[in-house]
């Protein structure tokens, strides 16, 4: 971490606690919502698709605050305390409270997400090469976050109840408003790095309909990715052997295996990716970016042989969906992390936080798609649905 500038430590351990709570949360939404207040599994799935989308439509107005008065800094520390009050209401047992709980989670997890690369891409202005790398740095984090909260927060619900794991959350909301105001001073007013940026963009300058077809590409993508969190999850808990060495993975834990494998193929995936250093025009980024669509629409492949290859109560070896997440986690990689990175480098100058809200935006169309689609599970034979995805 020395090599990177200050401020990007203590920036990304923010992230890291912010999407800590929210992985922990989304391992545990769908079940909740299933076996605790009764909704059926196309009604969780629809609603969860909702909640997700509306955590990616805030980033728009996110992005609007970070280039205006507000600056990125302030809108994301703001962000973080919003989602921490949800967190905090979701330990309520009351439906209506749980709307308003996970409303607020959505508008300030999403507010906090499209000032975080902007934040990023200020205290990389100097040093404009190593700004691919931070991105890959910052989502490496994340998903150390993604990996500790679905069993911090199964473990939580399991000794306890489903308001512990909720109360962790909230703790780990504050822990990340903490760190990032701790270490405000080290975070330059976007006044001061602007010039550079300014700069950079006029540079770089590329016509609205590529930067529109990024969007398009968050959509796709997202799509996909999403089903990790609903149909994925249904899938393992009913139609696959989970047994390891004489233990039973509880169903949460297959988030944590999901973001584990990001970990492990990261460092591989990092030396193949040597291949491609980052250029200024960023196409060796486009080019990364193209793998990871590639490798996420290979993903259900193996999901659909394994589909076709079962029936009724039958079970399928965990190895089908270690597959599919395998090539799921190359696609994270290479698309979560390298897009923002991309979008900001193309975007017009001052309107990078918009774009990248924008980008967010089209994702949050993927989830409420994603949502849709995943209210097909008990409708289609689970063969088609997966090959569909594909």
């Amino acid at each position: 971490m020395r090599r990177y500038p200050p401020g990007f430590l203590a920036l990304s351990a923010s992230v890291a606690c912010e999407r800590f709570s929210f992985f922990l949360l989304l391992s545990l939404l769908l079940l909740y919502l299933n076996e605790r207040l009764g909704f059926t599994i196309a009604s969780a799935t629809e609603r969860i698709g909702l909640f997700v989308a509306a955590s990616y439509l805030a980033p728009l107005l996110g992005g609007i605050a970070a280039d205006g008065r507000l600056g990125a800094l302030r809108t994301a520390s703001l962000g973080y305390l919003i989602a921490a009050i949800g967190y905090a209401l979701l330990m309520s047992k009351h439906i209506p409270v749980l709307y308003a709980a996970l409303t607020l989670i959505a508008l300030g997890s999403g507010v906090a997400k499209s000032a975080v690369p902007a934040l990023v891409a200020h205290l990389f202005t100097e040093k404009p090469e190593q700004r691919d790398s931070g991105f890959t740095v910052l989502y490496l984090l994340v998903n150390v976050a993604g990996f500790v909260g679905p069993v911090l927060g199964e473990t939580a619900r399991s000794w306890v109840g489903w308001q512990a794991s909720f109360a962790v959350a909230a703790v780990g909301m504050l822990a990340a408003w903490a760190t990032l105001r701790a270490h405000r001073g080290s975070h330059r007013p976007t006044s001061q790095v602007r010039p550079a940026a300014v700069a950079e963009s006029r540079a770089m300058s590329v016509p609205p309909r590529l930067l529109l077809s990024l969007c398009l590409l968050s959509l796709l993508f997202t799509v996909a990715h999403m089903q990790s969190n609903s149909t994925l999850l249904i899938w393992a808990r009913d139609h696959t052997d989970r047994r390891l060495f004489g233990w039973e993975m509880p169903v949460p834990y297959v988030g944590s295996l999901h973001a584990a494998l990001v970990l492990a193929v990261s460092p591989l995936l990092s030396l193949v990716m040597l291949r491609f250093p980052t250029a200024p025009d960023g196409t060796a980024v486009t080019t990364k970016v193209g793998v990871g669509m590639a490798a996420t629409g290979l993903a259900y492949l193996p999901m659909a042989i394994a589909a076709h290859s079962t029936s009724g109560p039958s079970l399928v070896s965990l190895g089908w969906l270690l597959a599919c997440l395998l090539l799921l986690s190359v696609g994270e990689l290479l698309v979560s992390a390298l897009g923002p990175s991309l979008v900001i480098r193309l975007a017009p100058a001052n309107k990078g936080g918009q774009w990248v809200g924008a980008w967010f935006v089209s994702s949050a169309i993927g989830f409420l798609v994603a949502g849709r689609i995943g209210a097909l599970w008990d409708r289609v034979p689970h063969s088609l649905f997966f090959l569909g995805l594909t």
